[in-house]
């Protein structure tokens, strides 16, 4: 443990990742904020309609199925910094526009032209943050803003559910734009040795973007363990996509009055926070003696079950608790992944990686979310959060049964031996 806190402080020294770890907080406070505000006024305008709740999330997926693929090329043959400085400028003016809207339709349509720059931002972001450090510090790395990302994440929903509560949606609107124009101003300051941002015209030239596109495809056939990890994050993104949407609708109905539903979520994410703290630690922990395909397996069925503790919870003492476990699940998960990814994609094709990921599971989140919302109308929010629990639990059952278990398994064993993690 003493060593994994070396490690975080040698990360920590770093000026270019602790200049950008700001800039990142600052745009993802107002992505929770404007997240708030979205539903707390698209509930308001809809008459707490879960429909018009799963049409707005709906249109907040959308642009990642198209968007997601470009900007991850974008980002491997162009400055990273430089989309990520124009994608929060282009959502802060988004922003504005919410604030001046009055009417449901406005609040779709800037949804979906929010999320269409939030889509062209996520590739350059996750392709830039190993630039920012050592190759043998990824797993350091990815523990530590796991750990301060849930840190914060302790802070800021329960911040964000209070702006919007106190203050009204409309007024969020604003601090979430404020903040999106102060993260570029910092993001100037960042300096790393970016391949992409130093490809001559003559390079660009010489290989086309269709071209660069299927030379993406290409990588990720001939790689089994990618071509694995899609598979899972299909049967994750289906069973989980409509679980955060419900949130504050089964909080309304069964937790505390409709009116307390955006500060009991704010609650609620704000313990996502604590548990994930614990989480990163215990992953540094974990990926030292267990197998990463055991920790991803385990994960997943472990939050099934707390997502049916969850579903038949009648208190926020229980909810609360599920929350926490929830957040030390995700931590694990998502320090493996990215762990995954960093360590075996190549620099130069991790951009088009990450951006695969959105047509893969956009469609599989759309569905789940409309499915989930049109089954809530008609069962209950209670009974499709069972639903989705068990279906978790299911998923991991055809992940281990799939005929590409073994050779993945030995893949992985054979490229990211389990000796890597403790040196």
């Amino acid at each position: 443990m003493s060593r994994d806190f070396k490690q975080f402080r040698e990360i920590l020294a770093n000026r270019n990742f602790t200049t950008y770890l700001s800039t990142y907080y600052l745009g993802g406070f107002s992505n929770f904020v404007q997240m708030f505000a979205i539903w707390s006024q698209v509930l308001r305008l809809s008459g707490h309609d879960p429909v018009a709740l799963g049409i707005a999330t709906m249109l907040e997926i959308l642009p990642g199925i198209l968007i997601s693929p470009w900007a991850g090329l974008l980002a491997d043959r162009m400055s990273k910094r430089t989309l990520l400085i124009i994608c929060y400028i282009l959502r802060a003016g988004t922003l504005f526009l919410m604030f001046l809207s009055t009417e449901l339709w406005h609040l779709y349509l800037l949804a979906a032209i929010h999320s269409t720059f939030v889509s062209f931002g996520e590739p350059p972001h996750r392709a830039f943050l190993p630039l920012l450090v050592k190759s043998d510090q990824y797993v350091a790395m990815n523990s530590l803003l796991a750990t301060m990302n849930n840190l914060w994440q302790i802070f800021r929903p329960a911040l964000g559910g209070w702006v919007v509560f106190s203050f009204g949606s409309q007024t969020a609107f604003l601090v979430g734009m404020t903040l999106y124009l102060l993260a570029p101003l910092l993001l100037l300051l960042v300096k790393v040795h970016d391949r992409a941002a130093n490809r001559s015209k003559a390079e660009r030239s010489n290989s086309s973007m269709w071209q660069e596109v299927r030379e993406g495809v290409a990588y990720i056939r001939t790689e089994p363990i990618l071509i694995y990890l899609f598979v899972f994050m299909m049967l994750f993104t289906l069973c989980m996509g409509t679980q955060g949407t419900l949130t504050m609708l089964f909080v309304g109905q069964h937790l505390v009055p409709e009116d307390q539903a955006s500060g009991a979520v704010g609650l609620l994410f704000s313990a996502l926070g604590i548990g994930g703290l614990v989480g990163a630690f215990l992953t540094t922990l974990l990926v030292k003696r267990l197998p990463m395909l055991l920790l991803l397996f385990a994960s997943l069925a472990l939050d099934g079950v707390a997502v049916v503790v969850f579903a038949m919870s009648d208190t926020m003492t229980v909810a609360i608790t599920c929350f926490a476990f929830f957040g030390i699940i995700g931590s694990v998960n998502q320090i493996v992944q990215d762990t995954l990814i960093q360590t075996i994609v190549p620099e130069h094709m991790r951009g088009r990686v990450y951006g695969a990921f959105g047509p893969i599971t956009g469609p599989l989140s759309l569905l789940s979310v409309g499915a989930g919302t049109s089954l809530a109308a008609a069962i209950g929010t209670r009974a499709v959060f069972v639903i989705c629990g068990v279906m978790e639990i299911g998923a991991v059952g055809i992940c281990r049964l799939l005929p590409s278990y073994k050779q993945v398994r030995e893949s992985l064993a054979e490229k990211i031996p389990q000796s890597t993690f403790h040196t």
